[in-house]
Formats: structure tokens, sequence, C-alpha cells
């Protein structure tokens, strides 16, 4: 399998006046096609900032970060976006959905910032997705006409539009009951293996990492180890 993700001493560092925060501190990890890896680590280990730069959400303090091939460490803001908008979709704890857009509208964002997209044939790949997830009656409805696990759906499908080349999951089932957590993560890992998505879940449970491929365990700003699972947990 081709790499996807390859990062060499990543290191963030944040500035606050007299005070230097060593956020991720020499990070080297591969990702590969087609790889369902989960990213686990308590509160403050570094791993939210881990993903804001294998996201192209910031840039390193140093180190390297090739993405599909490409180094992305030194791009400048501009550059970065359009990497973020065509090769990354991002599916955060918070669903970040637009309140005064439909269901529909919200998920084809992307495509509208994306130069190269093309509007009506995203609608109809919007619509057979959003159906496939359960969503087909709910094209025109607004979030707040939601539950929390359509909303992560609808987050989902936005992620997806623009067929990048990662998935980046941020606690997806953080703010959703146990039930409707396990329905995420079931159409997380359906995509994964009927569509090959790349995809990487940053969480603090640990039994989120019964359903994936891969765990990276990171505290203090480092890789403390991992772990391969040979024979993931089928979602019921």
């Amino acid at each position: 399998m081709n790499e996807v993700i390859r990062t060499e001493n990543l290191k963030k560092t944040y500035d606050l006046g007299p005070v230097k925060v060593e956020a991720v501190r020499g990070v080297s990890i591969t990702i590969k096609e087609g790889e369902l890896v989960s990213i686990m680590g308590p509160s403050g280990s570094g791993k939210s900032t881990l993903m804001h730069l294998l996201g192209c959400l910031d840039t390193p303090t140093s180190g390297k970060y090739f993405l599909d091939g490409t180094d992305v460490s030194t791009l400048e803001e501009n550059a970065l976006a359009d990497v973020r908008n065509r090769k990354i979709g991002f599916v955060f704890q918070t669903f970040n959905l637009l309140p005064h857009l439909t269901v529909l509208e919200n998920v084809l964002l992307p495509v509208i910032y994306n130069p190269q997209g093309n509007l009506k044939k995203a609608e109809a790949r919007a619509k057979e997705m959003l159906t496939r997830v359960g969503l087909g009656k709910r094209f025109n409805h607004l979030p707040a006409q939601l539950s929390g696990g359509e909303r992560q759906r609808v987050a989902i499908v936005r992620a997806l539009i623009n067929e990048p080349v990662i998935v980046l999951a941020d606690e997806p089932t953080g703010n959703l009951d146990t039930k409707t957590g396990l329905e995420i993560i079931k159409i997380l890992r359906s995509l994964n293996e009927e569509r090959g998505v790349t995809e990487i879940i940053v969480t603090h449970d640990p039994s989120i990492t019964r359903f994936t491929h891969r765990t990276i365990h990171i505290r203090d700003g480092l890789i403390e180890g991992e772990e391969v699972n040979e024979d993931p947990v089928e979602v019921l």
C-alpha cells in the first residue's frame, strides 16, 4: 500500500510570552492508503495539536510532513487551505454545521470552495451518500431539526464530498450517547472497508480502538507506542 501520511520528527511549540509550550515534541509516523487508524491519548497529550498538523490547520515549528507524497510542512496559508480543501475531510466533535444552511447545502460547502469542484455532480453524489446514511428525507432540514447522530452523519458526508485523500475525525463520538456513537463508528468503518477511505480517528476513548486497524498512543507530545489490531471488532 502507498503511504498517505509520513511525518519526520514533527514538532510544534507555542510561544506564550515568557513560557514555551512543547505540544508535539518529535513525532514520526506513517499511515498507509486504506488504513483505519486511531490516535489515542489523554487530555493534554498533544493529540489535538497533532491532528491540527496532520489536517494542515497549523504548521509545525520544525520537522517534515509529507501528505500524499508532497511536503506540506513549509507551505503558506493559501497553499495549505488549498490542500485542506482538496485532500482532507474533517469530522469534528461539535459537528461544525452552519445553522442557517440546509443539510444538503452544508454538505456541498467544500465543493463551493473547491476551484475544481463540479457542483452538479457533487449534488448527485451528496444525495446518494446522505440516503445511504439514512438521511434521504432530510435534504432540506436545518441542523437544529436533526438529532446529534444525524448531524454527525451530515458532517461525515460533508467530509467525503470532495473525495479526499484522508478523513480526520476528532472525537467523532464525544457528544453522542453510546448507541449513537457506535452507529457513527459503524458508518466510518463501512466507508473504510467498502470505499477504501483512509481514516484517522483522534480519541481519548479506549473502546474506539477495538474497531480500528492500528492504534497510535501519544503522551506528553511524544509517541508512546502503537498496537496493530489484526482482527478489529465488528460494529453490530
